[in-house]
């Protein structure tokens, strides 16, 4: 493959969009990407390059699965794309931001619009106030970190009295199922939010925190917060697991993790893709397409024996490709391969049945 000019990149990339979507260039700019080209194709469900606007996203993992690492990439990538027009507030539920967000060239949370809800009623104000305050031609991203960070009213009160009567050397024998909190979730807060997030160009990300189901009935084993409430309402839900710490001279620089749709209200639900982070650097996206493309990783997400990169008719090393890519600023056409790639497989499992009722 020679190297195109911008003009035949532009038109293969719409072709294939066509493919999948004819409406595809009336609703094309109303995403948000997250800055890898298969997560947004495992996202986007082949119309969208990425979370479609006027949704909630609920990002789940257990810890050091780079969750947070993902919504700040998220943030970056749209920065990229709609510059002085997206506004965003990341709310530190739990205090527990310390990432580096200078790899990005800007604050992640500013301190002038810094956020910290306590509880999810506090939390419905926040989101609200910052939707309400979006202009028409604003794109909004409002990211909980995380929902488990979050109590009610009810368990604040809880705490408040049970401390009391410990200062008082008294037994805190109140009885309590905490319903406090799924109960304002599912009845007030998703509800609510859902509506209004429709009228606007803007998404709200929830990450969660995976815990043991003990759960005994159950087949699941590891729940997350929030319940059947973020289950129905969330437009798509994306789990998050480690596959393989990525290292140089026996230092872990990063990790290659895998992203799986258990929830999608797309045309194509229940995909997947392993994604290479680093440290010092984000989302490689070069390095996750090269993966993809040259089937380079186990279905384990392991390292391929018999990987093979042949571009424009001459063989590289793994390493190398990446390289060649990012030295010969590539990376355009390499993503358009991917697409091709995605696409083609996607063909192939189409159901190739005519359709069941045809109009007489």
């Amino acid at each position: 493959m020679g190297r195109k000019s911008k003009e035949e990149l532009k038109q293969i990339e719409e072709t294939i969009l066509n493919k999948t979507n004819k409406k595809v260039k009336e609703i094309k700019n109303n995403y948000f990407p997250t800055g890898c080209d298969l997560l947004d194709l495992v996202v986007g469900g082949g119309i969208l390059k990425g979370y479609g606007v006027g949704k909630i996203i609920n990002i789940v993992g257990d810890k050091s699965t780079f969750k947070t690492f993902l919504a700040c990439e998220l943030l970056a990538a749209s920065k990229n794309k709609y510059k002085d027009k997206l506004k965003w507030i990341y709310d530190d539920c739990e205090s527990g931001f310390t990432f580096d967000d200078q790899i990005y060239g800007f604050e992640i949370m500013p301190k002038e619009q810094k956020v910290r809800s306590n509880t999810v009623e506090e939390a419905y104000c926040n989101i609200r106030t910052f939707l309400e305050a979006l202009k028409k031609e604003e794109y909004g991203i409002y990211i909980i970190d995380s929902l488990d960070g979050l109590d009610s009213i009810e368990g604040n009160e809880i705490a408040n009295e049970r401390y009391k009567a410990f200062q008082k050397g008294k037994e805190f024998d109140k009885g309590s199922y905490r319903t406090g909190k799924p109960k304002y979730l599912s009845q007030e807060f998703f509800p609510n939010i859902a509506n209004l997030l429709e009228s606007k160009n803007a998404t709200l990300i929830i990450i969660s925190q995976v815990r043991e189901n003990i759960n005994p009935m159950s087949f699941e084993k590891y729940i997350r917060s929030g319940g059947k409430a973020l289950d129905f309402y969330a437009h798509s839900v994306i789990w998050l697991a480690n596959a393989k710490k990525l290292k140089v001279k026996d230092r872990t620089i990063g990790a290659t993790i895998k992203a799986k749709t258990t929830k999608s209200k797309t045309p194509r639900p229940y995909r997947e893709c392993f994604i290479n982070i680093l440290f010092d650097y984000g989302v490689d996206n070069i390095a996750t397409n090269v993966n993809f493309l040259y089937d380079a990783l186990t279905p384990t997400g392991q390292a391929s024996l018999s990987t093979k990169c042949i571009w424009d008719e001459k063989e590289y090393k793994l390493k190398d490709m990446i390289q060649y890519i990012q030295d010969n600023s590539l990376e355009k056409e390499l993503k358009i391969k991917v697409k091709q790639k995605w696409e083609e497989i996607e063909q192939s499992i189409r159901t190739k049945r005519p359709p069941k009722y045809v109009n007489n």
